[in-house]
């Protein structure tokens, strides 16, 4: 038996990027399933939006810039000593740009990476450590099938999105004798306020039209949700594909 798959009661989770989209739509859900939530964003007025829509009580949010490594640093030690061991941590915080070849310099793969894959390599070294994490303890990030399958003028998103899910890869082997799982989720378009306003701009990827079309966010939290409970033993070091089929065309 595998115990109710609906159920996240007393688990604590740190959100990252939960005051919008797929980081928003996560927190409401596993609040609404009994967990207590902690979370990080740049929009201190996003996120009390976000307290706005959760369920229950003991949530935590705090305004952070995940850019900035010193920063970063203090904002995991008061996350720690405000909410103590926690049992689930999920990057959605991120950031894309839109250059072609010709204008790729280091310093904008260094602001890009700085969000998507530095600062989650952080977050997995501090809450990696004893008593910042429970054995057993779910790590979840958001990837993109653009780890995988490039796009036009994307590179330095499609380059943080592949770095993420090799790092994935290596921290399932070193996490594992503390039976730690730690998964990506690899969307394709997903429809959050950034991808509404790319369409709004004429900016969305025609190589993203897939057999079953866009995701919403709350499919995407579902799957997270799932990749942070109990029932889940053994999953480790891969990615959940939800792409509308868009890697099969």
């Amino acid at each position: 038996m595998v115990g109710n798959m609906q159920s996240l009661d007393g688990k604590k989770i740190v959100i990252t990027g939960a005051g919008s989209g797929i980081g928003r739509a996560t927190a409401i859900l596993c609040a609404n399933n009994g967990a207590k939530i902690f979370m990080l964003d740049i929009s201190e007025e996003a996120l009390n939006e976000t307290l706005t829509l959760i369920s229950g009580g003991g949530h935590q949010h705090l305004a952070a810039d995940l850019a900035d490594s010193v920063s970063l640093a203090t904002t995991l030690a008061i996350v720690n000593s405000q909410f103590g061991a926690i049992d689930g941590l999920v990057h959605c915080a991120g950031i894309s740009s839109r250059k072609p070849l010709n204008t790729l310099k280091k310093d904008g793969f260094a602001k890009v990476m700085d969000v998507n894959f530095y600062a989650f390599v952080e977050m997995v070294k501090f809450f990696g450590k004893r008593g910042k994490m429970n054995d057993g303890g779910k790590i979840v990030v958001m990837s993109s099938i653009s780890s995988i399958r490039g796009f036009k003028a994307k590179t330095e998103y499609c380059v943080s999105k592949a770095a993420v899910d090799s790092f994935v890869r290596c921290m399932a082997l070193e996490l594992a004798p503390r039976r730690i799982c730690i998964n990506s989720v690899m969307a394709s378009e997903v429809l959050t306020p950034m991808a509404m306003k790319a369409k709004e701009m004429n900016l969305s990827d025609a190589a993203y039209e897939t057999p079953l079309g866009p995701s919403q966010p709350e499919e995407v939290a579902s799957t997270i949700a799932f990749l942070l409970g109990d029932w889940v033993k053994t999953i480790t070091g891969t990615a959940i594909v939800i792409d509308g089929g868009a890697l099969l065309v």
